[in-house]
């Protein structure tokens, strides 16, 4: 699996991972008290989503997930692309770069994995915004892989986790696409080797239906064919 182990907090939260992942990054959490702490909030709020996906997750709740959210900003050099809302470096961030400094196999590669790990919590702190959303709904389908998407109407977003899809060519990709009451709306794509990395989409709107379609790569304006699954949405 190529993703790094900090990459891997939404998925586990959402139990989107293979046996093999989440084994390796269960043993991860034995060493990296920030990921841990992390996980650990954003598996209680999808747990409560799943006994109760249309009601407020408590204050308690909700302020854990994101206080963890809050000690963490982008590193002080200035990147490529910016990171939103800069936060207070925090020892959950520490934690999370000693991490994956130790995990190295040369110093060459330092920035380059610093980096990864900025986008990883970045995407984190996407995903525990929507799953802590106050109207956040979880649907799950299985059939030719499994996809779970938890949607909340106020944030306009869905968190999208697919795992298990059939491996495409690099000509196809997997297209998410929003459906009704009108034309289909593109929600973007997904990795067509079939991993588990969540993906945060905008564009929900007054959609009724989610589904997936096999497309040319790069994605197309319109679904060219039927969709392999689709789920509804709250």
């Amino acid at each position: 699996m190529s993703h790094e182990p900090h990459d891997l907090a939404g998925p586990y939260a959402l139990d989107a991972l293979t046996e093999p992942e989440r084994r390796r990054f269960e043993r991860h959490l034995t060493g990296c008290a920030a990921c841990a702490e992390e996980a650990a909030g954003l598996r209680e709020a999808t747990a409560r989503l799943a006994l109760a996906a249309s009601r407020r997750p408590p204050e308690r709740l909700r302020g854990r997930v994101l206080a963890e959210i809050a000690r963490t900003r982008q590193s002080p050099p200035p990147l490529a692309r910016r990171l939103p809302s800069p936060r207070t470096r925090g020892p959950a961030w520490l934690a999370a770069a000693a991490c994956l400094v130790l995990a190295l196999t040369g110093g060459g590669a330092a920035w380059h994995f610093h980096r990864d790990a900025e986008h990883a919590r970045a995407l984190n702190r996407q995903v525990a915004a929507v799953l802590t959303a106050p109207d956040a709904r979880t649907s799950t389908v299985s059939g030719q892989g499994r996809v779970t998407v938890v949607s909340s109407r106020s944030a306009g977003k869905a968190v999208v986790t697919a795992s298990r899809l059939p491996r495409l060519p690099s000509t196809r990709t997997y297209q998410m696409w929003w459906l009704g009451p009108f034309a289909p709306r593109s929600a973007g794509t997904l990795d067509p080797g079939g991993e588990a990395r969540p993906v945060v989409t905008a564009g929900l709107g007054d959609a009724r239906r989610f589904g997936v379609t096999v497309e040319p790569a790069g994605g197309s304006p319109r679904p060219t064919g039927a969709p392999i699954l689709t789920l509804p949405l709250g």
